[in-house]
Parts: structure tokens; C-alpha cells; sequence
């Protein structure tokens, strides 16, 4: 097994709206999709379809989206083993896309919550064959300090996105290799304040100052990339790829997810972020987002056929 993903699911409700509402405003969507969903599910998805073994560990409820989910997992030729049953509902969301590409979404965790330490004690023999952990922040920070810390034991790499975004347990920090964060995370994880957004000479002349001991943390810019600094100091801007955005709920997952594939592959820190932001983008340009995960093949011909943004 290549990684190990700390998943989620979400039972995911988008609806296409001609603007976001106001506070106490009601207004008419344009067009409903539902899909599967979740960060945890669609790293794990998103890594599988680039071509890792990747191992899932979730909760679901036992009810219809719970079971589907099983069976599309087992249609994409996932391995289920770890996949948790419990009495609570699996989790559910609902998100608002205007046409510009901004949204809001609301989650209501449901089974997610009760994943715990035990979870991953039970899969801890699998934990220590893989090359990688990855984690979100759609579950307890329970089931991830354990995993991290036996991550750290065997030696193994760990990857956490800390999204949606809370202050991490003080001890997760220490155990974490890859901090990936979008710019709204780190703002509030480093406590800087702007009154504007912030620009890429921003970001440069800021990151060897932030508060990170970790072997690389990455920041992503949506449009304009992202930014890095790696463990001896070291900053890099790498630039996004033209496209024509239509909706970027899920665009960090499929990132993330491709920079893990580029790094478990051997490639180069600034190769491996160019195919991360491909894969992001392939996501970005597309509303829904399991649907859109990319394979390798469809990342790799993007790239071919496409040019970094100015």
C-alpha cells in the first residue's frame, strides 16, 4: 500500500445559484447535483485514480448513502476493509456555487465524528507497510495524532491538510512532514493580517519568518499557484495553469492528492508542484468534484496541451 488516507464522507448537495444570498435571503438555484463527497474521500479517490494503492479509513452510517458509497468504492476497485460502520448518519452537505465560482458550504459531520484512536490501532499493521499518511480535518483529531505518532514510529511520512480549517492539536504539528494549507488557512494558522489580499512577493518575503519546523509547507494561491518553503528555508513560487474556473469546491483536494502522487514518484519539489496545480485545475474547471478527479493520463495530457498562467 503506498498511503494511507484518513478519510471522510460527505453526502454531497451542490446547488448553481446566480449569486451567493445575503444573511436571512432565500433565492432560486439554477441546477442540483449530488455526488459522493468529503475531503478525506476525494484525497483517497483522487490519489487511486493517479495511480497509488491507497488505503481508506472512514466512517459511515448505515443508511443509503453509506451503502452507496461502499458500492462505488468497490466499483472504482478500492479496497473497503477499513471502512467503518456506525448507528449515525453519514455525513451530509450542502453547498452554493454562483457562476463566477465562489461558494459557501455548510457540513454536518454525522459518522465522521466517531472515528477514533481505536480505529486506527486496529489498522495499525497496514499503517506501517505504506509510504505515506495523509489526513484531513473532516474528522476528530484523535484518530490522526494516533496515526501520525505511529507514523513517526515507523518512519513513515505524513501529509495533513487542515481543512476544514481548525487550530491543530499542538502536538499534531510536530508530527506532521507536509503541511498543506489554502491561503484563508494560513492566514489564521500563522496569524497574519491583511487589509488586502495578499501578493506573491507578499507570501515570499513573509514564509521564511512563519512558525513552521515541518519538512515543507505549501500554500495554494487558487489562480495564482502556490507558494512553498521547504526545511532548509527555502521559497519557490510555482505558477497555476490557465483555465477557465467553473467551480473550485474540491480543487485542493485533487492538489493535494497530486502532489503526494509527484513525491511518492520521485519527482522534484518544483515538478511535483506544476502536476499538483494540474490536477487541481482539472477539478477547478469542472463543477462537481469526484466525477472530475483526473486520471494520470488526462493530467499528463493536460499539461501538454496547456501553459502556466502569466
Amino acid at each position: 500500500m503506498d498511503v494511507l488516507v484518513l478519510g471522510s464522507y460527505i453526502h454531497a448537495n451542490s446547488l448553481s445559484v446566480r449569486r451567493l444570498p445575503q444573511a436571512g435571503e432565500s433565492i432560486q438555484a439554477d441546477r442540483l447535483w449530488v455526488e459522493h463527497g468529503g475531503k478525506g474521500l476525494n484525497l483517497a479517490v483522487g490519489m487511486h485514480r493517479l495511480g497509488l494503492q491507497v488505503g481508506i479509513l472512514l466512517a459511515i452510517g448505515d443508511d443509503a448513502p453509506g451503502r452507496a458509497l461502499l458500492q462505488f468504492l468497490q466499483t472504482e476497485g478500492m479496497d473497503t476493509n477499513q471502512i467503518v460502520l456506525t448507528d449515525d448518519n453519514s455525513g451530509f452537505g450542502v453547498g452554493l456555487v454562483s457562476p463566477d465560482g465562489s461558494n459557501v458550504i455548510a457540513i454536518y459531520p454525522g459518522a465522521n465524528a466517531r472515528l477514533d484512536a481505536a480505529h486506527v490501532r486496529a489498522g495499525a499493521a497496514k499503517l506501517g507497510q505504506c509510504r505515506m499518511v495523509c489526513a484531513q480535518f473532516e474528522i476528530p483529531d484523535a484518530p490522526i495524532l494516533e496515526a501520525f505518532l505511529l507514523a513517526r514510529q515507523y518512519g513513515t511520512p505524513t501529509l495533513l491538510a487542515p481543512s476544514p480549517w481548525r487550530t491543530p492539536h499542538p502536538a499534531l504539528l510536530p508530527l506532521t512532514d507536509i503541511l498543506v494549507l489554502n491561503e484563508t488557512e494560513a492566514m489564521a494558522m500563522f496569524d497574519i493580517e491583511s487589509n488586502q489580499k495578499p501578493t506573491i512577493t507578499d507570501w515570499l518575503r513573509c514564509l521564511p519568518a512563519l512558525a513552521w519546523q515541518g519538512k515543507l509547507l505549501v500554500i495554494t494561491l487558487a489562480e495564482q499557484g502556490c507558494v512553498t518553503r521547504q526545511a532548509d528555508g527555502e521559497c519557490h513560487h510555482v505558477p497555476a495553469w490557465a483555465i477557465e474556473a467553473a467551480d473550485p469546491t474540491g480543487a485542493g483536494d485533487a492538489f493535494t492528492a497530486g502532489l503526494a502522487c509527484a513525491l511518492l514518484a520521485g519527482h522534484a519539489l518544483t515538478p511535483a508542484l506544476r502536476f499538483a496545480n494540474a490536477c487541481g485545475a482539472q477539478v477547478a474547471a469542472r463543477t462537481g468534484v469526484v466525477a472530475a478527479l483526473p486520471r494520470l493520463k488526462q493530467v499528463e495530457s493536460f499539461m501538454q496541451a496547456s501553459l502556466p498562467a502569466a
